[in-house]
């Protein structure tokens, strides 16, 4: 019997069987379709989800497959800038750029490829989960969807935030300079908002509200969807691979716990593509509930630690939610004021908020919640990023030794050479900075409460079976 069952193979399926994988869980995937969805879905990450994906172990394949995005700016029907939200351009800190574009089906094939680098994980193609009491593990994650099969047989029903909309999409390929802009745009355009995404390896995505008294059906003929286009480039230009109406809306799952079973993704959450967060925030799912259910499978953690799963995400997803609608209200012309741009801050930590409770100290440190920098560092004469000498689980980056369990690798400060000042920064000041799996700031600490510091992490992790 495997530990662990997803059922769903899509990007957040995909990479928390990764994630588990390598940690050793026995896992099984049910995945209902037997080849994977060939047409682009989402098409924007973060540098939070590139860092997930190097820990992972799969950076260097997925940086084959994505491009630096340049930026997002709010535009007028002429396309003059109206603002933008803050300066794409700084130096990394999270070890990787600010954002970046791909396309979803070579995301995928990356994913599911992972998957063979693990003995202990499973992936049943063809395997549609209609009966729960047939999936035999100790814990299930339903990752299927919005239209989750398993969140509506556990009975749990969707928080409706109120804002819904339809939108056509349209996915266009084209070789070359066709003179389009080099950022995401968002068309403020009472008449017809529209977004603009400049994606990767010649992919190209608008997307256009449809209005009242508009139907999709008409656009099913390209010909319309083209009339569509003709502002942004020739008639002729590229091939149009996909045009579907898709409803924008923002709903939260009632629960995302019920026993054994876990929702994650889209079957959790669902959000407008406004501020590109909808998949993130999937995989940001992913990487909380794997480390949460490597302590309790193979480290003895309590379950109750996997109340702690929606408790931390949930907020932050709300949040998320709360952005994405603030910004469709803008591109649709509902908000007369537009929000001042942000300051270009080599001091801040992230453009979203931080996780506001969980598992956490209670240290009066402002970074806790945040993620952690990730400096550029020479390790044994060797170049890495700081997430590669810690390791996959918690790891303590420290001035002076000290000794912590299994779950917690200690970095010594000496032991490394700084590249580009990043080590002081994350230290700021303090002896030690603890770090999760996940890459958030847990506390930090002088030399004389480091011990605390590890303590109260075991203690709220553990609940003291350690």
């Amino acid at each position: 019997m495997p530990q662990v069952a997803i059922i769903g193979c899509g990007p957040v399926g995909a990479l928390l069987a990764n994630l588990l994988g390598q940690a050793g869980v026995e896992t099984a995937v049910h995945e209902a379709s037997l080849d994977e969805y060939p047409l682009p879905r989402a098409c924007h990450l973060d540098a939070e989800i590139m860092r997930i994906f190097q820990g992972a172990g799969l950076s260097d394949q997925i940086g084959k497959l994505v491009e630096p995005s340049q930026g997002m700016e709010f535009v007028d029907s002429k396309g003059e800038r109206l603002f933008t939200y803050e300066d794409f351009e700084r130096s990394p800190i999270l070890g990787w750029c600010e954002d970046y574009v791909f396309q979803q089906p070579q995301l995928d094939r990356v994913l599911r490829e992972g998957l063979e680098r693990f003995p202990d994980v499973e992936l049943i193609l063809g395997s549609e989960v209609t009966d729960l009491d047939s999936v035999d593990a100790q814990f299930v994650v339903a990752c299927d969807g919005a239209s989750s099969n398993t969140r509506r047989n556990l009975g749990i029903g969707l928080a409706d935030w109120g804002f819904d909309q339809y939108w056509l999409v349209v996915d266009l390929m084209l070789d070359g300079d066709a003179g389009l802009p080099p950022v995401i745009q968002q068309v403020c355009d009472a008449d017809r908002p529209a977004t603009y995404v400049p994606s990767a390896h010649g992919h190209h995505r608008w997307e256009f509200r449809l209005m009242d008294g508009e139907s999709h059906e008409e656009y099913e003929d390209h010909r319309r969807v083209r009339e569509l286009l003709r502002p942004w480039l020739s008639d002729d230009a590229g091939e149009i691979v996909r045009a579907a109406a898709y409803r924008f809306h923002a709903v939260v799952a009632e629960r995302w716990r019920d026993g054994r079973f876990l929702l994650a993704g889209d079957a959790a959450h669902q959000m407008p593509p406004f501020i590109g967060q909808g998949m993130c925030s999937g995989i940001r799912d992913a990487a909380n509930l794997a480390w949460k259910l490597k302590s309790v499978l193979q480290y003895a953690a309590p379950e109750t630690l996997l109340d702690s799963y929606e408790m931390e995400r949930r907020s932050h997803v709300e949040r998320c939610i709360a952005m994405s609608i603030e910004a469709g209200r803008i591109v649709s012309g509902e908000v007369s004021e537009f929000p001042a741009p942000d300051a270009n801050d080599a001091e801040r930590w992230s453009r979203l908020p931080p996780l506001a409770e969980g598992i956490f100290s209670s240290g009066p440190d402002e970074r806790i919640g945040h993620q952690a920098r990730q400096p550029r560092v020479l390790a044994s004469g060797s170049p890495a990023l700081l997430d590669d000498v810690g390791g996959p689980d918690w790891y303590l980056l420290s001035r002076v030794p000290r000794q912590t369990g299994n779950w917690c690798e200690t970095v010594l400060v000496d032991d490394l050479t700084d590249l580009d000042g990043g080590l002081d920064l994350l230290l700021a000041g303090q002896a030690a900075v603890l770090i999760r799996p996940d890459r958030y700031v847990f506390g930090s600490a002088n030399e004389h409460s480091i011990g605390d510091l590890i303590a109260a992490a075991e203690r709220l992790v553990f609940g003291g079976v350690r």
